[in-house]
């Protein structure tokens, strides 16, 4: 078994080391929303990166791509 040393770090959360791995621990909540933010700063660069995309001429309209969109998803009315 791994020896396992454990360095409080603050009020609520603690940094280990198992072995040669260092982890973090911290309440749940706190992740949770640690995750949250991520996920939103992740949303935002994706929308950064597609104006610039479409900015350079590389995207295409929204309108267009509903258009496409919406003949994709026609369905044939004969039955089974």
């Amino acid at each position: 078994m791994s020896a396992m040393t454990l360095k409080i770090v603050g009020e609520k959360t603690a940094v280990a080391r198992i072995g040669k791995k260092d982890v973090v621990l911290l309440p749940l909540t706190r992740y949770q929303t640690l995750m949250n933010r991520l996920e939103n700063l992740e949303d935002i660069l994706d929308s950064q990166r597609a104006i610039a995309e479409y900015r350079a001429g590389k995207g295409r309209a929204f309108s267009d791509y509903l258009k496409e969109r919406r003949g994709k998803r026609r369905v044939s009315s004969s039955k089974r």
